[in-house]
């Protein structure tokens, strides 16, 4: 190791094991068709503050993102959570 400041940047992501199939995050990253862009800019995504628990809200936002949703809600979170950083990250969008 000559630099340690590298180490981290040069580890390789963890890798996660789902019970069920999960997309992959660059599969979750493609463009939404343009009807779907349409509708969301027509259609007002769910408050924060509706009337729903965080669980019902949670399978929401993952169900409109694509993200799948089965019995372990943890692991459609971690995909989401995972999308959410690549998404963040991504040198595209720094600007937004």
């Amino acid at each position: 190791i000559e630099n340690i400041q590298k180490v981290p940047r040069e580890k390789p992501p963890p890798t996660v094991v789902y019970s069920r199939n999960m997309p992959d995050i660059e599969q979750l990253m493609q463009v939404w068709p343009s009807e779907f862009e349409d509708l969301l800019k027509a259609v007002p995504l769910p408050p924060a503050d509706i009337d729903l628990s965080t669980e019902q809200y949670a399978r929401i936002v993952c169900s409109i993102l694509d993200v799948p949703v089965y019995d372990n809600l943890t692991e459609s979170l971690h995909v989401l959570f995972t999308l959410y950083s690549v998404f963040k990250n991504n040198q595209h969008f720094q600007g937004m």
